[in-house]
């Protein structure tokens, strides 16, 4: 029902009617064609975030950026899928950000919380982020136009900062982690076999209300996933 709700705000909005993403459209889509889908070339409405598509962005462009550097691409696997998501999610949440939670002994770290989303085998290695839903050239001065709906310009008379698509910000976040080079050796690492990325946005009430997120890719090394019972969920349209 929420996506269809979305769908028809899409449409309303912009004249064209999108489906939000359904799990089975990993079946048809990869790091090849992703680019095409209009899907993800939607600007991001912080009232209406479709977070399957969000994370799948996030998954099909760290594979595009594997196989640029000579790699096979990763299989997606949804129970990594659901332990980054709920991390980024409590992450902001219960406002943190680290690869430890400190705030829950269940979830303390990545296998721990690899169990919850049905891993019985986990090997887990981590990338984590924080970045902006509004496109932001890093270190621009910005100033405040809109203080309630968190709106933003590189002037003070100049055009709003318009939100990120759901590709922009995949790339945005990818760049991050390709510039450190911890994270870089997690996504360019021969010893993982799967991979699921999740990411949570938030009205940053410190700084004007603005539009920003923070996110996690979890990938599994040297065996396949073996899948059991899970106490975590897959995301949802917001």
């Amino acid at each position: 029902m929420k996506q269809v709700v979305i769908a028809l705000l899409v449409l309303l909005l912009t004249g064209t009617l999108y489906a939000g993403w359904n799990y089975s459209d990993y079946s048809a889509t990869d790091y090849k064609n992703f680019r095409t889908n209009p899907r993800f070339n939607q600007k991001i409405d912080p009232d209406a975030i479709d977070y399957p598509l969000a994370n799948a962005a996030i998954f099909f462009m760290t594979n595009e950026v594997r196989v640029k550097n000579g790699l096979n691409p990763l299989e997606y696997s949804q129970e990594l899928e659901i332990a980054a998501w709920h991390h980024s999610r409590l992450m902001v949440e219960k406002n943190f950000f680290s690869h430890t939670n400190s705030r829950d002994s269940s979830r303390r770290d990545p296998s721990s919380r690899g169990k919850l989303a049905g891993i019985t085998n986990p090997a887990l290695a981590e990338n984590i982020a924080e970045s902006f839903g509004i496109n932001y050239r890093p270190g621009s001065p910005i100033y405040p136009k809109n203080v309630e709906k968190g709106e933003f310009s590189y002037s003070a008379n100049g055009p709003l900062i318009e939100n990120h698509t759901y590709i922009s910000l995949a790339e945005s976040l990818l760049a991050q982690w390709m510039n450190s080079s911890g994270h870089r050796g997690n996504i360019l690492s021969k010893s993982a076999l799967q991979m699921g990325c999740g990411v949570y946005f938030y009205r940053d009430r410190s700084f004007y209300n603005i539009f920003k997120c923070r996110a996690t890719q979890n990938f599994q090394w040297f065996k396949p996933v073996i899948a059991g019972d899970r106490t975590d969920t897959l995301p949802e349209v917001k």
